[in-house]
């Protein structure tokens, strides 16, 4: 049984890294400030802007930022390619340090 404070500490590192992607994309992709990020969770549904050369960018800035390394069982997870996934599985990765 997970206990609330772990459970708590897990949905803060979740949404730290959710701000962290769509700061990048923000930033980096040209995604305007009042473009709904949580009704385009997917990334490839970002309207064209993003595709997998994007992606592969968001990941390497990722793993660099947190000091990790995605590996074939994280592309191949359908989380990897939403915000929200992608977030949820960085966050795993870290709690696992």
């Amino acid at each position: 049984m997970i206990n609330l404070e772990s459970r708590n500490r897990a949905d803060a590192t979740v949404k730290k890294v959710r701000k962290e992607i769509e700061g990048l994309l923000h930033d980096r992709f040209d995604v305007s400030e009042d473009f709904d990020l949580r009704e385009n969770d997917n990334f490839f549904g970002l309207q064209g802007i993003f595709g997998p050369r994007e992606l592969t960018y968001v990941s390497y800035m990722l793993e660099a930022r947190y000091g990790i390394q995605f590996n074939k069982k994280e592309y191949d997870d359908p989380k990897f390619y939403s915000i929200s996934g992608l977030s949820e599985i960085v966050a795993q990765m870290l709690s696992e340090d």
